[in-house]
């Protein structure tokens, strides 16, 4: 039995929906789901009800999970460093207890997905592998590294194995624009709207962008991969500036976009870009989805019905 912890957000969705295809067991827990959960994500199943904060109601729902995938996060790298005392008890607390909670309760395997885009800063070297210094320049990826450690403690010594995925920046049919997080969904709900896209610096900044379904073609490697207690950073190796986002979601919807610039944020990195071999070789995996690909999937779902096509 696989438990999705977070599911009721855009990864949650795509990851339940893509574990129901391939017919695995699935249990979906978050805080509320809509009445017409089972259609979003394609099939029959099962819904717990959980407050991630609340240690009592996790243990509850963990019981008869074999495996626990942790999506659960309520900040965002677009917020700064304005809510670091929240961010610590919303991002790192409720995540230690959850992961004391799983080797408490026997679960096989905990998959924690972690963010390859923070948790190392400014890059020494691009592509950036696992073993990179981690520096991270904002809260949200100095959260996700300390959820990183304590799971790395807490399993030691236990029957509970680990995988640690640090994704990149991921995109496709579903995302909404959410704590400003998501380049592409942005650029898709503000020219919906006949509002200029807002871009931060000189529109150079580089990223890797990975499509939701080559991110969970991950977590089902990882699920299925033999115990191993490793840190995997999953994105395409390929990098794309701001503004040639931008042009690409202006070529598959058919038409050119105002810009406005903003200045820089001191908080967001020049350079982001994962060497992801290290998937390669423990998972199996790699991005198989082109960018361009991805983007004409994301555009066309989200004029057929909007972001939760």
């Amino acid at each position: 039995m696989i438990g999705v912890f977070g599911a009721n957000g855009f990864i949650g969705r795509a990851v339940v929906r893509h574990l129901l295809e391939q017919g695995r067991r699935v249990v979906a827990l978050g805080r509320a789901f809509p009445a017409d959960y089972d259609r979003i994500v394609g099939g029959a199943v099962e819904m717990r009800i959980v407050d991630f904060r609340d240690a009592l109601s996790v243990h509850a729902t963990l019981q008869g999970i074999e495996q626990a995938i942790d999506l659960v996060n309520s900040s965002s790298p677009a917020l700064g460093n304005a809510r670091v005392v929240e961010d610590v008890a919303t991002n790192v607390l409720p995540h230690i207890s959850f992961a004391q909670s799983c080797v408490l309760s026997g679960v096989a395997r905990i998959l924690f997905l972690s963010s390859g885009g923070t948790v190392y800063g400014t890059p020494v070297s691009v592509p950036i592998a696992e073993d990179h210094p981690t520096d991270p320049l904002v809260s949200y990826g100095a959260t996700k590294l300390t959820v990183e450690h304590y799971l790395r403690m807490l399993t030691r010594d236990t029957a509970t194995d680990h995988v640690i995925l640090r994704a990149a920046n991921p995109f496709g049919p579903g995302q909404t624009l959410r704590k400003g997080q998501g380049l592409i969904a942005s650029i898709l709900e503000r020219q919906a709207m006949d509002l200029p896209i807002i871009l931060f610096g000189d529109g150079q900044a580089e990223r890797d962008y990975l499509y939701i379904d080559d991110l969970c073609g991950a977590v089902t490697a990882a699920l299925d991969a033999p115990p191993m207690r490793e840190t995997v950073n999953i994105g395409t190796g390929q990098g794309r500036t701001t503004i040639e986002v931008v042009r690409a979601v202006e070529a598959a919807v058919g038409r050119r976009f105002d810009i406005v610039f903003e200045p820089g944020r001191p908080t967001d990195a020049r350079s982001n870009v994962l060497d992801c071999t290290r998937a390669a070789r423990l998972l199996g995996w790699s991005a198989a989805t082109p960018f361009d690909e991805g983007i004409r999937r994301t555009v066309a779902a989200f004029v057929e019905g909007g972001a939760a096509a």
